[in-house]
């Protein structure tokens, strides 16, 4: 058995045993497999795979892994831990037991930027008003903790090769996450619930009495598989196949088309417009693969009767955008994010404007994650949401500049432009569908974001000359070593 199909193995069994762990066995045998899988990790140097895992634990798969549903008591008398909060403090320990440091990253100046407003808004939480209760104090920590993953990954993974070993196990959950969708509008229930696990899902509706499904799997999972499948097709090394990589982009964007979420949709199809246009610059021959790709997957789908009655009240619905464009701030009563949710929140953002509510009581009674940049500002201020802002154009500026730079032969010239296409669709998300970005995460976004932002680094680095890199010697034999790893599992594949 090729080795890709020995790692994805290794996977799935993990991923079965969890969920059967986490549903079906008493809750000692569950906690005692949740410590057998955290010593696992931290004994295994398979990095990637146990970082995907771990991503899919806090970010869902199926119906299984819902909020709060894979926990681990630690402390008595206080909430459980999240699963994915336990792997990051065990990332920050496999990072801290490294010998020698790695060459500092492009944006390290406003990453220590960005911390120390952190720290600022804990105090300023603090002063504010923030109720004495361990829990209250505990969730203070519980927010601001799966940051300092932008410390350990980084270290963990320090070559691009390395972040290319994170995509082997990615790229399969986005057609994953296809069938999910299918199923669930075919039988009117969740893979989960087919599988005995009893919960009630909103989503879960009768397309065949005119109901209009919106449900959406794997949310983190789409958005970081969609953003590698671009990566990846813009690089000139060919690690993946051509059309393997556009039927994930297919698979990704016919999930967001099913759920009828319009920022979604809005979010991954203008990156994939800018992608075609401006990076791939595509021949005719690829365009036709392309088509002939999506009308097969879509064609295949609108066999089935009841998708295909999806699709039309899918259609519907993202026809509402005109009434949006109109005026009409609710979209003919379809959403309710600019008049029912913003008012509140931007109201409590101005009885503070500069530097926000920070991490007090107000914040936590007021926050609303459906409006994000609404959020930010009643958390952070003006001022916090001015330095996210500045590190977003910092970040994308360099690596644009870089790849203007590069001579038309670099294998990561077109690759660099993906960060500056994709990034625009991925803050509509944020600013239309939910938030994503701002000075506290919970795990499944902060791994996305540290995977987006530590491979926008480190591919960044290694377009510079040798000489610029500063790389310890350490690190530099650490780092061939490893990549000479992955070149000889990638031709085994």
């Amino acid at each position: 058995m090729p080795n890709i199909y020995k790692r994805l193995l290794e996977f799935s069994i993990w991923l079965t045993a969890s969920i059967v762990a986490t549903y079906y066995v008493p809750e000692i045998l569950r906690s005692v497999f949740y410590i057998v899988l955290l010593v696992a990790y931290f004994r295994s140097k398979n990095e990637a795979m146990f970082l995907v895992l771990f991503l899919v634990l806090s970010d869902g798969f199926w119906g299984f892994f819902n909020n709060y549903e894979v926990v681990l008591t630690v402390i008595p008398g206080l909430p459980p831990i999240e699963l994915g909060h336990l792997y990051i403090a065990l990332t920050l320990v496999k990072a801290g037991k490294q010998k020698f440091e790695p060459p500092p990253l492009f944006y390290k100046a406003f990453m220590l930027s960005l911390a120390v407003y952190v720290v600022f808004l804990m105090v300023q939480g603090h002063l504010l008003g923030l109720a004495p209760q361990m829990n209250v104090r505990f969730r203070v920590v519980k927010h601001i903790f799966p940051l300092l993953l932008f410390y350990s990954i980084p270290r963990l993974f320090q070559t691009e090769k390395a972040y290319r070993e994170i995509f082997v196990y990615v790229f399969p959950m986005a057609f994953a996450a296809l069938f999910a969708q299918v199923f669930t509008i075919t039988t009117g229930t969740t893979p989960s619930q087919y599988l005995g696990v009893h919960r009630d899902f909103w989503f879960t509706v009768d397309v065949n009495k005119g109901k209009t499904y919106r449900g959406f799997y794997s949310t983190g999972m789409i958005l970081i598989s969609f953003f590698g499948a671009l990566y990846y097709l813009a690089h000139k090394e060919k690690t993946f196949s051509f059309l393997y990589l556009f039927a994930v982009v297919a698979a990704n964007f016919l999930s967001v088309f099913l759920s009828a979420t319009r920022g979604w949709l809005l979010g991954l199809g203008f990156p994939l417009f800018l992608f075609l246009v401006f990076v791939l610059k595509m021949s005719a021959r690829r365009i036709a693969a392309i088509g002939l790709t999506t009308i097969v997957l879509t064609g295949g789908l609108m066999l089935i009767p009841i998708v295909g009655k999806q699709f039309t009240n899918a259609i519907l619905r993202f026809t509402t955008l005109e009434k949006l464009a109109a005026g009409d701030v609710t979209a003919g009563g379809t959403l309710e994010r600019l008049d029912k949710r913003a008012p509140p929140v931007v109201e409590k953002w101005e009885e503070s404007p500069l530097t926000g509510w920070g991490f007090s009581d107000d914040f936590m009674e007021t926050q609303d994650f459906h409006v994000g940049n609404q959020n930010i500002l009643m958390h952070s201020g003006i001022l916090g949401g001015l330095l996210l802002l500045m590190f977003f154009i910092y970040f994308h500026y360099k690596l644009f500049a870089r790849s203007v730079s590069l001579p038309k032969d670099n294998p990561l010239k077109e690759a660099l432009l993906v960060f500056v296409v994709f990034f625009p669709g991925w803050f509509m998300i944020h600013s239309s569908s939910g938030q994503h970005f701002s000075f506290y995460l919970d795990p499944d976004k902060a791994i996305i974001q540290a995977i987006y932002f530590s491979l926008g680094g480190v591919a960044y680095k290694f377009t510079l000359p040798k000489k610029q890199r500063r790389p310890l010697q350490y690190t530099e034999r650490k780092n061939q070593h490893a990549e000479a790893q992955l070149e000889t599992s990638t031709n085994s594949d």
